[in-house]
């Protein structure tokens, strides 16, 4: 009787303790279910879904073609139609976007040297029902929530020498906005100049050299070379050498590197390095957020007055990471690194936009070039709030996909990414196009962005995720990447971990 006393009261005195024990939040993971094979060995760019049917439309850059997928069964990705756009010449398909209400798909066409195009076509049929004249570079489209309107961003990437001069010249970079009636058609057009760079606040020059590597016809013999040799000298060596100018700076180019690597510098006052990448617009259609990777910058552009309201510098990072291509990975070095955002993606009460920050300039001081984070920033001010420090390269290396070629250029290199919420809480998914997976991050705590989850895209080949687009069947939350350079689209099913024991 006495023993039996003894275990109720300590029975009843843990009681409340274990009612009161706090409950873990919901951990999430990805699964891989299915992989579609375009027939191709690489070219699959951009991915975009209509949530309305469940299909989704794929570019491939290599053959000018567009597959349009059937994604209702997310386990059994299926190709409804393969639509050829019959491209000219030097022409190229950039990219893709799916109308969010009706049978269309816009698609994006870089012609070269004159300017690009914007094309509406049919998702059924493929067939052209109207176009306009975009900027030069056409590159990423993108429709607003309503789809009435559509937006290009022009890169304007290319460059030319003029030998008589010894002058580099650009096309300068811009946006397109083009209005849709409600049937899909353009009603008009403003291919949209970027404002006057001079003096802006927050731009970053590093002061020992900051530059694009960029691949230029420099003797204009029609290919661009993976040596050359500058001066005359019979010899290729390991040497700059002058080889004109660009605007007011001088240009130089490495001979063991050839045409391929020539070396352009950025300089403050040079509207003409505007090159616009990505596109977010606002869920009231009354701001665009535009991705300057070069310059390190996101544009910000009034969908009501069609002007440029401003830029906003991003700054850099400072975290620490593996530098040295030396066979050990061990993230103990400091660095201090520009953004230089690629892909962008506004929260779905847009009071946040995200930014994939992989670089593309080359620098020679103590600052260097991609933050190898996700960053997030105040849509209305521009001020920063977060990033993800290491995270990414630190899970990377975790899941045995860190590549240490890598560490001394741009890590894993974050891409493109996406936005969404999940049961109430906004999340990112980003591609990381050195290693071949797709990172699950939650912004419950957007100044503390945390990774939560990585998905390895099946197979051993190199896949480089470009594209990335999220959608819902049911409740459950799915992703797609399309991966360039093997020709397949992933999918992934966001799913909850299986609590530890």
């Amino acid at each position: 009787m006495k023993i039996f006393c003894i275990i109720t009261l300590v029975s009843t005195l843990l009681l409340p303790a274990c009612v009161s024990t706090p409950v873990e939040p919901v951990k999430w993971d990805l699964k891989p279910v299915s992989l579609y094979y375009s027939g191709y060995e690489k070219g699959t760019e951009i991915v975009s879904v209509q949530t309305l049917t469940l299909r989704a439309v794929l570019s491939n850059f290599g053959t000018g073609e567009v597959d349009v997928l059937d994604v209702s069964q997310p386990e059994r990705l299926r190709r409804l139609a393969r639509f050829s756009l019959g491209l000219g010449q030097g022409e190229e398909l950039t990219s893709v976007a799916f109308h969010p209400s009706l049978d269309l798909f816009a698609a994006v066409v870089d012609t070269g040297v004159k300017r690009g195009r914007l094309e509406i076509r049919s998702a059924s049929t493929g067939a052209l029902i109207d176009q306009v004249e975009a900027g030069f570079g056409s590159d990423a489209v993108v429709f607003s929530p309503d789809g009435r309107l559509a937006m290009v961003a022009n890169e304007g990437e290319d460059f030319w020498f003029d030998q008589q001069k010894r002058q580099f010249f650009k096309a300068k970079g811009g946006i397109s906005i083009v209005h849709l009636d409600r049937d899909g058609l353009i009603e008009a057009n403003n291919n949209l100049r970027l404002a006057d760079v001079t003096a802006r606040k927050g731009f970053v020059i590093e002061e020992k050299g900051h530059y694009l590597e960029v691949g230029i016809d420099w003797n204009g013999d029609g290919n661009i070379s993976k040596q050359m040799d500058f001066d005359g000298n019979g010899l290729i060596e390991d040497k700059k050498v002058h080889l004109g100018r660009f605007e007011e700076s001088e240009v130089f180019g490495n001979e063991t590197k050839g045409e391929r690597k020539i070396m352009i510098p950025v300089s403050r006052h040079s509207s003409t390095l505007l090159e616009p990448e990505y596109i977010a617009i606002s869920p009231d259609a009354s701001r665009a957020y535009v991705t300057l990777q070069e310059t390190n910058e996101v544009a910000v552009v009034n969908l009501i007055s069609e002007k440029v309201m401003g830029y906003y510098g991003m700054g850099s990072t400072e975290h620490m990471a593996d530098l040295t291509n030396d066979g050990w990975v061990s993230f103990d070095q400091s660095i201090v690194a520009l953004r230089e955002p690629d892909g962008i993606a506004l929260t779905a009460d847009g009071r946040y936009f995200v930014t994939a920050d992989e670089g593309d300039t080359e620098t020679e001081g103590q600052t260097l070039s991609g933050g190898r984070t996700i960053s997030v920033f105040n849509a209305r001010t521009g001020k920063f709030v977060g990033d993800t420090g290491n995270q990414l390269d630190e899970v990377t290396f975790a899941h045995h996909l860190y590549l240490d070629s890598q560490s001394g250029r741009k890590g894993a290199e974050p891409e493109m990414l996406v936005s969404f919420d999940l049961e109430g809480v906004p999340w990112v998914a980003v591609g990381m196009e050195r290693a071949g997976a797709v990172m699950l991050i939650s912004l419950a705590d957007p100044e503390r962005p945390k990774v939560e989850a990585l998905g390895k895209i099946p197979g051993e080949d190199v896949k480089s995720p470009e594209g990335i687009a999220h959608f819902m069947v049911g409740a459950d939350h799915y992703l797609l990447t399309a991966n360039e350079m093997n020709g397949t689209v992933a999918c992934f099913k966001i799913i909850k971990k299986e609590p530890e024991a």
